[in-house]
């Protein structure tokens, strides 16, 4: 059940039990005016994850909507963006031959939207066009949510004061392989151009990454491109990296997002780690498109 944690006249927030997320209802976010924008921008930097039911909205509404948060990026798999729109990617199962009209299988693991970047986005904006069900009108599709801001302030302190200031090793192009490979049989994709790998090389990131709104501190290490900790081996950083993701991901921290047609659902790529549940196939459909916004250097 959800419960008023903000309401005037600007915008009513609202929180389920136990969770970091927040809820705004009872607005159109393609007619709020710059006030009402403030207070929903400032929730945004707070909690980490907002979402709104019932929105309408066209590919363009998203864009223009995403904008007034700042530079609206295009992905770097552009083959899964929308025709005619490269700032929108496509998240899809749906197929057009043998080949699906949107990543089929992305975010399937933990994970913070372009983590492996110098300069990752700030965010990402999500839109439910098509949600997937069961025979019996069961939502399928969740996505998770878990506060990398929350877990670090709960972690153990002398595991926090072994990492602080230490880095970790991160590498988009090596997990995107695994991940094609394994998935061959059921959503054959190709490999990533030469040009799609020099956007992404590997990088060293800060394992505990500072909100540049905020101030927050937050576990940015993440299982989907996190492979070892600066002055160690991938095999002596693997249980200290699982100590960390144990804590991130321990059911009190989590949220679980039930999708709704016109859903929109925004989250910040400093301390919002997430996961989409993929417990559908054809010819259960899902359609959402995506929009990501500039964010800045990683400190």
């Amino acid at each position: 059940m959800s419960q008023a944690v903000q309401s005037n006249t600007k915008l009513d927030i609202r929180a389920g039990d136990g969770t970091f997320a927040r809820e705004v209802v009872g607005i159109d976010v393609k007619t709020l005016d710059d006030d009402q924008f403030g207070a929903l921008e400032n929730a945004f930097d707070e909690h980490g994850v907002l979402y709104l039911r019932g929105q309408e909205f066209e590919p363009q509404d998203l864009v223009n909507f995403s904008k007034r948060f700042g530079d609206v990026e295009a992905h770097v798999r552009q083959e899964y963006s929308l025709p005619g729109c490269p700032e929108i990617h496509v998240l899809s199962n749906i197929k057009d031959g043998d080949r699906t009209v949107g990543s089929a299988y992305a975010g399937d693991s933990w994970h913070l939207d372009l983590s492996f970047m110098k300069v990752p986005a700030r965010m990402a904006v999500l839109y439910a066009m098509e949600i997937p069900h069961d025979d019996d009108g069961n939502v399928l599709g969740d996505t998770l949510f878990a506060s990398g801001a929350d877990a670090y302030d709960t972690l153990d302190p002398t595991l926090r004061d072994e990492l602080e200031g230490k880095r970790c090793f991160m590498q988009y192009n090596r997990r995107q392989e695994a991940k094609r490979l394994e998935r061959l049989h059921d959503h054959p994709r190709p490999p990533m151009t030469e040009e799609q790998k020099a956007k992404t090389p590997d990088i060293w990131q800060p394992i505990f990454r500072t909100h540049p709104n905020s101030g927050r501190k937050a576990i940015y290490a993440n299982p989907a491109n996190t492979f070892c900790i600066e002055g160690m081996s991938e095999e002596d950083s693997t249980p200290i990296l699982q100590k960390l993701y144990d804590h991130v991901y321990r059911v009190e921290n989590l949220y679980r997002h039930k999708w709704q047609v016109g859903d929109v659902l925004m989250w910040d790529n400093v301390a919002a780690h997430h996961m989409a549940i993929t417990d559908y196939k054809l010819p259960q459909r899902r359609y959402l498109i995506r929009t990501s916004v500039s964010g800045t250097p990683v400190f």
